[in-house]
């Protein structure tokens, strides 16, 4: 019983130190043209109510990766703020409406960083057109339903094994400017490179 423990135990030994057979071509890390969809949550600070409700964000984007390391991308995101007024008080009630959906058109550059193989460090600028409705915030005496917003995020990137798939996690901060809204989203990142 002996002879045959140790005889299987050195045949193992000798098939794991062979190892497994190379199979395939090593796997590289996908660049070029990519689509993304995130999800994730949103609130906005300042206001009166110094801070809303944490709700949905999404965010559908497209985009090219120019190199190893610098990706540009156009992006639609959309999310709500909840119990936040903007406009201020009149007769202890928010002059316009404290809850809104933000609708966002944004041009947006990252570089990326690299951390490890296939995990990076994504810092970004973003900028475009915001949408609101209803109305959040008084403009000349009229309600503001877009504005222009500028913002800037940090966040990692890993290309899994799975060809085309890249993963993520990504904080993003926007200010419209005008009504001075500044808003956050906090968001996984699902990438595919084709």
């Amino acid at each position: 019983m002996r002879r045959l423990l140790l005889t299987s135990a050195l045949l193992s030994c000798a098939t794991s130190m062979a190892g497994p057979p190379p199979e395939g071509v090593a796997l590289h890390v996908r660049r070029g043209f990519f689509t993304e969809t995130d999800i994730g949550v949103f609130f906005t600070v300042g206001g009166n109510n110094r801070y809303s409700n944490a709700e949905t964000y999404l965010q559908l984007g497209v985009g090219y990766d120019l190199s190893d390391r610098i990706e540009l991308g156009a992006y639609f995101g959309l999310g709500t703020s909840a119990a936040n007024c903007f406009a201020g008080t009149q007769n202890g009630a928010c002059a316009l409406t404290d809850s809104f959906t933000m609708a966002f058109f944004n041009l947006s550059a990252a570089y990326l960083v690299s951390l490890a193989e296939r995990f990076y460090l994504t810092p970004r600028v973003t900028a475009g057109y915001s949408k609101f409705d209803p109305p959040p915030a008084f403009s000349n005496s009229k309600g503001v339903t877009s504005a222009a917003n500028v913002g800037g995020g940090i966040g990692v990137e890993y290309a899994t094994q799975m060809d085309h798939f890249s993963i993520g996690l990504d904080a993003l901060a926007r200010v419209a400017l005008g009504p001075n809204i500044t808003s956050f989203a906090i968001f996984p990142r699902i990438k595919y490179t084709f």
